[in-house]
């Protein structure tokens, strides 16, 4: 299959932004098209686009591994429930809602939710102090969780380019580039093996 795809090729830290090592994604996580065999995943994929996250604030993750975090973001007043991000096609993999102090990051595919992350509120900015559940895989590394959903904040929240954290830095670039997608679809341009220092976004958080 990789010998099908297009090139991915290395961007070195001395030429983007984020001063990291990057593997640019763009020609496969841009130009793919998501298709599911399963019609409830194809409308599950897009469901979100009427929903206000109300119906998972019930739920609890998909397990109850978790982490204690310090992750700040800036924010829009009023901050109050409802959306932070839904996928407009079928290649955004993920829906985010705020409910009852709870930011929600939700499988838009099958509506399961992944994780939950405990959040406390001021007037100016919100701190993510823990994360329940796994975003990635089974027993992910606690400070690969906590980089995935800053990441996810990031790119599909803030709806900035940022770069995907690498969980694996052995397989083929053309491997990377496809688990990319199909974790993140077209949010995942880049990513990277190293880690990028934590700073509080200029953008603001706003609720939809």
């Amino acid at each position: 299959m990789s010998s099908e795809l297009p090139e991915i090729r290395w961007i070195e830290a001395a030429e983007n932004p984020w001063g990291v090592r990057l593997l640019d994604l763009r020609p496969v996580t841009l130009g793919m098209i998501s298709t599911s065999a399963d019609p409830e995943c194809a409308a599950n994929a897009l469901s979100s686009a009427r929903d206000d996250g109300s119906s998972f604030e019930g739920m609890e993750p998909n397990s109850k591994r978790g982490v204690q975090v310090n992750l700040r973001y800036r924010i829009e007043q009023p901050f109050s429930d409802g959306v932070l991000f839904i996928p407009t096609c079928m290649e955004e993999k993920w829906a985010i809602f705020y409910r009852g102090g709870r930011i929600l990051f939700v499988r838009s595919w099958t509506r399961e939710l992944y994780a939950a992350a405990e959040v406390k509120v001021g007037q100016s900015e919100i701190e993510m102090t823990s994360i329940q559940g796994d975003l990635v895989e089974e027993n992910e590394n606690p400070h690969y969780k906590a980089r995935v959903a800053d990441y996810m904040i990031r790119s599909h929240a803030l709806n900035m380019v940022y770069p995907v954290p690498m969980i694996d830095v052995t397989e083929p670039p053309t491997h990377t580039a496809m688990w990319c997608f199909q974790g993140f679809g077209r949010r995942a341009p880049f990513a990277t093996p190293d880690e990028i220092p934590y700073q509080v976004p200029e953008q603001a958080l706003r609720i939809r």
